[in-house]
């Protein structure tokens, strides 16, 4: 039917309806002819986007405000570090800040109360997160790496360097971990149980630093290698269930 014969009818039906009574049967009827005219119509071909291209718009939005946050944090840290102490049992309680420089990232939907528009959007959630992640494991990757290199000119050493690295991943897989998991459980409350978790591991690990030193010895790696893989195991988890819902175009994150 041509869209000129269904506007015939539609007038035609509509007129008659002004001088007598709804039909019932006539106006499901008249449904049924829009939804078939509807589907008769080409779909117009939209090419989808490529993930990569999507990252670089979430970068274009979201990259400076990521890298400011990074950059204000390392800047802090090594700060800290060069003024307070050298010490390399003091970077596990750095690595924390990190994790909250993103925090209002990854939440920024809940905060601005679009997280609905978010979902109903045809990138997905999941979509949305990878990108994030991508994004801030690599501003983290770098910071970190700056990090590790001053500490290592003050140190005039590289002898330390593996124990360090170790104590930079077990802070930040754990931080991390935990506030993925916040945001595929779709909890409410989820941004504020983060900051709270990236303060409480500040706080344990500047106690550690003080209370346990015999964690940061040598003898102790074996630890912090378990650690390290036990998070790292966790951590893939996540990353596993994010690309799964994005590839199933499934729920993920907090709407509402």
């Amino acid at each position: 039917m041509s869209n000129r014969e269904l506007k015939k009818r539609l007038t035609e039906y509509f007129e008659h309806s002004m001088e007598t009574e709804i039909n019932i049967a006539h106006m499901e009827e008249t449904i049924k002819l829009c939804v078939a005219t509807m589907r008769e119509q080409p779909a117009p071909a939209e090419p989808r986007q490529s993930f990569w291209g999507f990252l670089s718009d979430v970068f274009h939005f979201e990259g400076i405000s990521l890298l400011l946050s990074q950059s204000i944090i390392l800047l802090l840290t090594s700060l800290a570090i060069c003024s307070l102490s050298m010490d390399p049992r003091e970077l596990p309680m750095y690595m924390p800040f990190f994790i909250l420089a993103v925090v209002p990232i990854f939440f920024r939907g809940q905060r601005y109360r679009v997280s609905e528009v978010e979902a109903a959007t045809r990138t997905s959630g999941a979509q949305l997160a990878l990108a994030r992640l991508i994004l801030a494991g690599g501003a983290t990757l770098v910071c970190v790496t700056l990090l590790l290199g001053l500490e290592v000119r003050l140190q005039r050493s590289c002898e330390n360097l593996g124990q360090m690295v170790l104590y930079c991943l077990v802070p930040y897989l754990t931080c991390m971990t935990a506030m993925l998991a916040l945001i595929r459980k779709r909890r409410k409350d989820g941004i504020s149980i983060s900051i709270a978790i990236v303060l409480g591991s500040f706080v344990f690990w500047w106690c550690s630093s003080r209370l346990f030193p015999w964690l940061y010895e040598a003898s102790a790696v074996g630890i912090w290698i378990v650690a390290v893989l036990a998070y790292s195991v966790l951590f893939t988890k996540e990353i596993v269930y994010i690309i799964h819902a994005n590839k199933k175009v499934n729920m993920y994150g907090i709407v509402g």
